[in-house]
């Protein structure tokens, strides 16, 4: 599929205007480049990913930065020290689960961003941040409700090891970052940042004073010199005072709960994905689990059982084929997974109080 991706190696962005005074005039800078060039083709929907485990991804730099601006068209433009990319995607769309060998501060300038983090599809409104640890599992959605820019600082651990050792504020974020260095590999746990009301009231201009900190960082990272690292590390704890001061602090943590519930949604989306061919043996061979596991998860969390789950899947699969569609009945049975048309018309019957043809007549 490469025929979907611009790769633009040669950084015209960059000679055409290097210097920007904050984030915001950068992005609106980005956003009128890529407004003239040429369109690509729309990417292939995505499908459920072959393995259900994570790919891990690797940054090869102690500190750098990554720049992603979506519209509601489904275009993805995203900049970096390696280069700028344009990608279109199929919305809506939700990436793969992944990991990272570093830690990731995630912040939203424009618009809203989701992610699914431990279980749940959360979503950040411009001014928050997210900072999500080494091994937390994860997924990107695009809704194309908005445009939406966002802004992920990635750090090696290491790094922020050297950077936290001149940093000793005793509060929610610096145990965090120890807690991602120095503990067990095995938790998972995000940190979810909001503008505290009372920083209205600081003698700070944070909103004013953030864009300028990052834009800093972002041109540090593209452009370095003589004495980057040294200023590098000079807004980064500027940053992070601003965050642990004049940002509330919600620390999200793994436990046996948060990742049944993960395993859940992602059986769940496979099924909706394949509600007309799956089966057990499938959801087995896919996730790695014995079957009568997904019936205690489906008890426990949906108060139901895989078949009967499976079977209300099939039959708003085929209550959506009635009403959106002028295929027939024999058809819409088929693409829900049932071959022998009594039975459709039995369970149909059962679970809306009508044939499948008075339906579509009432459901226009």
């Amino acid at each position: 599929m490469d025929n979907w991706k611009l790769e633009l190696k040669e950084d015209l962005l960059r000679k055409s205007h290097p210097v920007y005074a904050d984030l915001m005039e950068r992005i609106a800078g980005y956003r009128a480049f890529y407004s003239g060039l040429d369109k690509v083709p729309e990417q292939a929907p995505e499908h459920f990913p072959g393995s259900s485990l994570p790919d891990t991804r690797r940054s090869d730099w102690p500190f750098s930065t990554l720049l992603c601006l979506y519209d509601r068209s489904g275009n993805e433009y995203t900049f970096s020290r390696g280069g700028m990319r344009h990608m279109k995607r199929a919305l809506p769309w939700q990436g793969h689960y992944h990991t990272h060998d570093y830690i990731e501060i995630l912040y939203v300038a424009q618009g809203s961003f989701e992610q699914i983090l431990l279980g749940e599809r959360r979503k950040f409104l411009s001014g928050e941040f997210v900072i999500t640890d080494r091994n937390l599992e994860h997924a990107d959605v695009l809704s194309g409700e908005e445009d939406t820019a966002v802004l992920f600082l990635q750090l090696q651990a290491d790094y922020l090891d050297r950077l936290l050792s001149s940093y000793d504020r005793d509060d929610d974020l610096l145990r965090f970052f120890f807690h991602a260095l120095r503990t067990q590999r095995r938790e998972q746990s995000y940190l979810h940042l909001c503008p505290s009301p009372a920083a209205g009231k600081s003698r700070i201009d944070v909103p004013g004073l953030l864009p300028v900190i990052l834009e800093h960082l972002i041109a540090e990272d593209y452009m370095p010199m003589e004495g980057s690292s040294e200023i590098t590390r000079g807004y980064l704890l500027r940053l992070l005072a601003i965050l642990c001061r004049h940002y509330d602090l919600n620390l999200r943590s793994s436990d046996r709960e948060s990742r049944e519930k993960a395993l859940l949604y992602e059986l769940e989306r496979f099924i909706h994905l394949h509600p007309a061919t799956v089966c057990a043996r499938d959801l087995e061979e896919h996730f790695h689990y014995h079957r009568n596991y997904f019936n205690l998860l489906l008890k426990k969390y949906r108060n139901t059982s895989y078949q009967k789950y499976l079977r209300d899947v099939r039959l708003e699969t085929a209550a959506s084929l009635l009403k959106n569609s002028a295929l027939p009945i024999r058809e819409v049975a088929l693409r829900a997974g049932y071959h022998n048309s009594s039975h459709f018309y039995h369970l149909f019957e059962q679970r809306f109080g009508v044939s499948p043809s008075v339906y579509r007549k009432t459901n226009p």
